[in-house]
């Protein structure tokens, strides 16, 4: 073969396994499966910080979620975003998370 097809092919293959390491190596945290909205219930009451953690976190460092300051409305407008992409809760779920939030944060 002539040399420069050779080289050619080389950095080929070589571009294809830097892909593939790269692909491999990717982000460091998987999401998790979302609980089903049971899990959080403890007795008769709801609890925000338990539905932050396991919510939030499917998608989302925790921090990036205690990190924001937002105002109940600006929470209520992101929390019904992140429903939108496909976040899990009830109605119910949904006002205990948007009140835990902006008292906290």
């Amino acid at each position: 073969m002539n040399k420069r097809i050779v080289c050619l092919i080389s950095l080929l293959l070589l571009v294809g396994l830097a892909g593939t390491f790269l692909a491999a190596c990717g982000s460091s945290s998987t999401p998790t499966s979302i609980p089903s909205p049971k899990s959080t219930v403890s007795g008769s009451s709801l609890d925000g910080q338990a539905l932050m953690q396991q919510r939030c976190s499917a998608c989302h460092s925790i921090n990036r979620v205690t990190s924001a300051q937002h105002t109940a409305a600006q929470w209520q407008i992101t929390v019904n975003r992140m429903i939108g992409h496909g976040a899990k809760l009830t109605p119910q779920e949904e006002q205990v998370l948007v009140n835990y939030l902006a008292q906290n944060y």
